[in-house]
């Protein structure tokens, strides 16, 4: 499959690679179908989570551990079920990054994981209950901390 990117041009995904978002992502509810773009580096954590019909609409994205390594979200059993997870060891946490003009204060949304079945490729985005964590993680804040 092809899809067209605003950032890239014209991509070519596999079938199997989209990942679908029943429910959309907060604010993007009508788009179902993403994909992940960018593999994960020693020199570059972010990725990309484009969707697949809309040229336009585009995340970065970034897996919470790589700066977090502590980050424990607590999943209730609903999420689970309509994630359709059988084993715990499927699920994958990505959050979404803002990029100020100032890179230095990047942020990441740790109160808003997606959350993916990974074996299944399907995903929701999930607020927790929890309130330490917060929406705006300066990631190189975190990096730092963890060093």
């Amino acid at each position: 499959m092809i899809i067209e990117s605003k950032h890239f041009g014209y991509i070519e995904i596999p079938e199997e690679e989209i990942i679908r978002f029943p429910y959309g992502l907060y604010g993007f509810e009508d788009i179902k179908e993403y994909v992940l773009l960018g593999k994960v580096g020693n020199d570059n954590p972010f990725m990309w989570l484009h969707a697949v019909k809309r040229p336009d609409v585009c995340f970065v994205v970034i897996d919470p551990f790589v700066f977090r390594k502590d980050y424990s979200p607590s999943i209730n059993e609903e999420v689970l079920r309509k994630l359709q997870v059988e084993d715990p060891s499927d699920i994958r946490f990505l959050s979404i990054v803002v990029i100020p003009q100032d890179i230095s204060k990047m942020t990441a949304n740790l109160q808003g994981p997606i959350v993916i079945n990974a074996k299944k490729n399907i995903a929701m985005q999930v607020i927790l209950d929890d309130d330490k964590y917060t929406t705006r993680h300066y990631i190189l804040e975190e990096m730092k901390k963890g060093a």
